[in-house]
């Protein structure tokens, strides 16, 4: 049999980001989100959590895009000249490999983050992070070393298996691209990060999960083991998480409250799990 994670990222980021994830917990399939501790809605999300118990909570560490938790003076080199932190992984990859980048403030601001989630009673059972920039080498030392100290056991392995239904729309080349660049990097820490998923899926379709593309996806999902499906809810038509990827969080948000989806995957005996339920 196989176990499916359906895991929403962004947790915190905004109040319609939040709606979106509280709505597809209760009314669909999603059972685990990945919280930001300096996303702008935190306390909200936090609400949310005490509300909802049996939602799985994992730390969606950042490091570009939204602002940091420490003062900028403690960790310079992870902002820009306005104070802001870098605008995409682009950017911040490109001060990453020219040494630009203090691994010691990376370490300060993972902690901080992390201890923000836990200073407010939550249990932590995972690790992922903001366009997965925990998957550069050294910044992954940190996080399994942080992840190792504060007993946090899952630590997202974010390597998308290439399907045949990739590869049919020409405007897709750039996503697959960035999967290469991805599982590059997932192939040199196979070994380092000791629990995780079986496999991992959404990426692909990330921001873009409407029913039809997560239909197709389950299709091409492994008969047995434990998956993690990465996603992007929220409520809000008019309003994309970050304009520039054109993240459609309604669509998603519908699709995984669709009573079709989640009848497709009870056919298929796909058992929807969380991270929290796979260390009882």
């Amino acid at each position: 049999m196989l176990k499916i994670i359906i895991n929403a990222d962004d947790f915190g980021l905004n109040e319609k980001v939040n709606e979106g994830i509280l709505k597809s917990f209760r009314n669909g399939i999603l059972r685990s989100a990945s919280l930001m501790a300096n996303g702008n809605s935190f306390e909200q999300a936090v609400g949310i959590i005490n509300s909802n118990p049996n939602l799985d909570i994992g730390v969606h560490l950042t490091l570009v895009e939204e602002k940091p938790i420490l003062d900028i003076d403690k960790i310079p080199t992870l902002v820009n000249k306005n104070g802001n932190s870098r605008t995409n992984a682009i950017e911040f990859a490109r001060k990453y490999f020219s040494e630009k980048i203090s691994l010691e403030e990376i370490k300060k601001e993972f902690t901080a983050q992390i201890e923000k989630i836990l200073d407010h009673g939550i249990k932590i059972s995972h690790i992922d992070s903001h366009q997965h920039l925990h998957m550069l080498p050294k910044i992954l030392d940190i996080t399994i070393e942080l992840a190792n100290q504060y007993n946090i056991k899952f630590v997202r392995f974010p390597k998308e298996k290439f399907s045949s239904y990739m590869f049919r729309n020409f405007k897709s080349i750039y996503r697959i691209v960035q999967m290469v660049a991805i599982n590059h990097f997932c192939n040199r820490a196979v070994e380092k990060i000791t629990t995780k998923t079986d496999y991992f899926t959404g990426f692909y379709f990330g921001g873009k999960l409407s029913k039809k593309n997560l239909l197709t996806l389950i299709n091409y999902l492994p008969s047995e083991g434990m998956c993690e499906l990465m996603c992007h809810p929220g409520l809000n038509p008019n309003y994309n998480i970050y304009d520039q990827r054109q993240y459609r969080q309604v669509d998603e948000t519908l699709t995984l409250i669709d009573k079709d989806v989640a009848e497709v995957i009870k056919q298929k005996d796909i058992e929807i799990t969380s991270f929290r339920n796979l260390l009882l």
